[in-house]
């Protein structure tokens, strides 16, 4: 019986099996996590429904000609409650992910999923921040938060890279 045997007759697939029955409890929680700050933050914000409806209406699809007959769209007026609410839901996401990767630390989960939760914590913060500059400044910001949010895509998966990289053990 050669080595290859047990591959060719099933034996991967107990250790496929039991690999994936180590369920990742901490993304189910963060999963649950934000689906009740979603509820939260709608049950919080005054007339959210009416807010979100009046964002969506007002937006100005021949807003900026970014290039010959090419056009972006932007609201054409400021909607603070709107923007607020979007704010706090990055902010406080991204704080609790930094529970999350605490807890991986602490219960010693694999690098992948710490990596994972490092590039998530730089992009719902970043967010929050840019966010942040739809409040106070407005709507002229705009482009500036949809550029930022692209960006900080970028940047949470080179976050995500290095820290996989970096951590792993030494080659002989």
């Amino acid at each position: 019986m050669s080595q290859r045997e047990p591959e060719c007759f099933g034996g991967r697939r107990i250790e496929e099996r039991e690999e994936r029955e180590k369920r990742d409890w901490f993304g189910l929680f963060e999963f649950g996590f934000f689906l009740i700050l979603i509820g939260t933050i709608l049950l919080v914000t005054p007339n959210v429904f009416s807010r979100i409806e009046n964002f969506f209406k007002d937006f100005d699809l021949k807003a900026v000609e970014i290039y010959p007959n090419i056009f972006l769209p932007a609201p054409r007026s400021d909607h603070p409650g709107v923007y607020t609410a979007v704010m706090y839901f990055c902010l406080v996401y991204g704080l609790f992910e930094i529970i999350i990767l605490l807890l991986r630390f602490a219960q010693k989960s694999p690098i992948d999923k710490k990596a994972g939760t490092l590039g998530g914590i730089v992009f719902w913060l970043g967010a929050g921040v840019l966010a942040n500059t739809l409040v106070t400044d407005g709507s002229t910001f705009w482009f500036l938060f949809l550029g930022g949010l692209i960006v900080l895509i970028g940047l949470s998966i080179i976050v995500r890279s290095l820290a996989t990289l970096f951590s792993r053990p030494a080659q002989k």
